[in-house]
């Protein structure tokens, strides 16, 4: 698939359900650390807590902080394995 010179990657729904994933890990470069544990949904918005790197721990000062990301974009992401 050409996608020119003004194309871009289109999103593929990956998460269908995204109650089941709650208390699940995502691991995602938006968040400081990289990571970041779902913690509920609300107005199309799903609320992370930011999760320290041990691999990386420059920004873990931003471990336990609450980020929230829109729905429509985490429905394209795919989470850890647990």
């Amino acid at each position: 698939m050409n996608l020119g010179r003004n194309g871009f990657t289109p999103r593929v729904q990956v998460n269908f359900n995204l109650k089941k994933m709650i208390g699940r890990v995502l691991k995602c470069n938006i968040f400081p650390t990289l990571l970041g544990r779902l913690l509920y949904m609300h107005d199309d918005k799903c609320y992370f807590e930011i999760l320290p790197n041990e691999k990386w721990p420059k920004y873990n000062s931003a471990a336990g902080k609450v980020e929230y990301l829109p729905e429509h974009m985490v429905i394209t992401m795919k989470f850890e394995e647990e």
